[in-house]
């Protein structure tokens, strides 16, 4: 009774969950997101039928039959004398003579002794299973991980974004005082095609700021349902993205080792075979012999008929029964059990292919992450170079015509060329970390994620 005051009193103490940085966004994802919830109710379903198997193996089968109904009424001549049937008072079972109530109660038990392996070959498969299952939790929980990373790398990539727009914006506004202080004196040093030009850059900049905004948008919105969380209640660190500049690739050999010794859906297709030569072993030992131990109790009682104790003789409706017995049991139905092997035989065949071609899928698969984490590495690096350069030129330019010594068409191709540079890095950076994400998912090496200690709002 202490257990629920304590469990809520836990609950109630612990902080809530937020600004979340990625690993505890990652970690929450993998706790609230249905498709894993979906998995984790397939693998408790599992599990259940691996309790049934056990089940099966070690305890006896019972079943218990209660019987009720009308009788014929049934008097020995003696009452004193019920192995003496010779004289019967009253009563015939060829009618209704004296009829009154019955009650019968029937308890059977039947404990497996030798079957071949039928049985422990169910527990095997039963168990597969289960572990097949749970490892598809973990490979939803990683497409999960990777999912998020995206999310909220695309968040921390948009608000650099329109940080860059904004310092953009910013200088912008220095230069149209210099316009219209220089339209104003009428000096000629700004000519209405530079006006122009100035404001075509002004507008492109804004569109490219609304594309920004409306991608934010979309992205908080996915990573809030991701979390099961409405968008206003979504709150995450303001963090930068990551530097990347030391990120080297992976051994292609390496990855490729890693991917068929620890992805979880290969490791899932394992036990799905193993699970299948179990249920398959099975099927051949139902074409032998069952033995099993049979145990009852029957006892029924009816009023209308005095008990009887000749051993020769029984009365079904008045009894007290008790016995056991070896039984040997054989499905003579042999042509069904052998289509039954053969069926078990062609999806056993079946899951390897599908394990062979899984293989070779995911061997493709980490050829192209690893082949798009060698491109993004060298673009990130090629990036970097050009932001000091595109910076420089930036202040130059913005310098150059505060006075007077560069004109409009500079400024805006010095703009450009910074814009274009800071996005390209922001870009490259983007692709770099997702492109590592997407060859941990691929190599099943993800991080695991941290011990949630948080209640979300």
């Amino acid at each position: 009774m202490l257990i629920a005051p304590a469990l809520a009193a836990l609950i109630l103490s612990a902080p809530t969950c937020g600004p979340l940085d990625l690993p505890m966004a990652q970690a929450l994802a993998v706790a609230r997101s249905d498709e894993v919830g979906i998995k984790r109710s397939e693998a408790a379903t599992a599990e259940a039928d691996k309790a049934i198997a056990f089940a099966i193996r070690w305890l006896p089968e019972f079943n218990a039959q209660l019987i009720s109904g009308v009788v014929p009424g049934a008097r020995l001549q003696d009452p004193n004398n019920s192995n003496d049937i010779t004289a019967i008072a009253s009563g015939s079972n060829r009618g209704l003579t004296n009829p009154d109530m019955f009650f019968r109660v029937e308890i059977n038990a039947l404990q497996p002794l030798f079957t071949w392996g039928r049985l422990d070959a169910a527990g095997k498969a039963a168990e597969a299973g289960a572990t097949a299952r749970s490892y598809l939790v973990d490979d939803t929980s990683n497409m999960i991980r990777h999912r998020v990373l995206q999310l909220v790398m695309g968040i921390r990539l948009t608000t650099r974004l329109l940080g860059i727009a904004g310092d953009v914006e910013n200088a912008l506004k220095d230069v149209d005082a210099r316009v219209q202080k220089s339209l104003k004196a009428n000096d000629g040093e700004i000519s209405p095609e530079d006006r122009y030009r100035i404001e075509i850059f002004r507008s492109q900049l804004l569109q490219r700021q609304a594309d920004g905004v409306r991608a934010l948008r979309v992205a908080r919105v996915g990573l809030a349902a991701t979390l099961a969380l409405e968008p206003d209640q979504l709150q995450l660190k303001e963090e930068p993205l990551p530097d990347t500049l030391g990120v080297k690739p992976p051994d292609l050999g390496q990855a490729r080792l890693d991917a068929e010794m620890y992805r979880p859906d290969l490791k899932a297709l394992d036990y799905g075979l193993k699970a299948k030569e179990a249920e398959l072993h099975a099927a051949k030992a139902q074409m032998f012999p069952q033995v099993g131990l049979l145990a009852q109790f029957a006892g029924s009682m009816a009023p209308g008929r005095d008990t009887i104790t000749n051993p020769y003789v029984g009365d079904y409706f008045n009894a007290l029964t008790i016995g056991a017995a070896l039984v040997i049991r054989q499905d003579l139905s042999i042509w069904n059990l052998i289509t039954k092997k053969n069926k078990v035989e062609s999806e056993l065949n079946t899951i390897r292919r599908q394990r062979e071609g899984a293989l070779r899928g995911i061997l493709v698969e980490v050829e192209q992450a690893h082949a798009d984490l060698v491109a993004a590495i060298t673009k990130r690096e090629a990036s970097a170079k050009a932001v000091a350069s595109g910076r420089s030129w930036f202040r130059s330019a913005t310098l150059n015509f505060g006075v007077g010594v560069a004109d409009a068409r500079d400024l805006i191709d010095a703009y450009q060329g910074y814009v274009t540079a800071q996005l390209g890095d922001a870009q490259a950076t983007f692709d770099l970390l997702v492109a590592q994400s997407r060859l941990a998912q691929v190599t099943g090496r993800m991080a695991r994620d941290p011990v949630v200690n948080c209640i979300m709002p």
